[in-house]
């Protein structure tokens, strides 16, 4: 059996999170080549895709939580 490739998508789109992100005082900084780079006082930096009808990956959710200081399951609750 092979290796499965790619991540698991969550039903969460960049541009909701980037939306979450900004209402929750996050500001973009220049990022890096296909992400944009979110910045806050007191959390952690996070990172987006550029595309912003791209679903965000389970991974995607779990960094973005810990960096915000919350469950993955919040988050996803937070967002909708």
């Amino acid at each position: 059996m092979g290796k499965e490739k790619g991540f698991a998508l969550s039903p969460i789109k960049a541009k909701d999170m980037r939306r979450f992100l900004e209402h929750h005082g996050y500001e973009v900084q220049a990022g890096q080549h296909k992400h944009l780079k979110f910045k806050h006082a007191r959390y952690g930096e996070v990172l987006l895709p550029l595309r912003p009808n791209e679903s965000l990956s389970h991974v995607a959710i779990k960094q973005i939580a810990g960096a915000m200081g919350i469950e993955p399951p919040e988050l996803l609750k937070q967002v909708k």
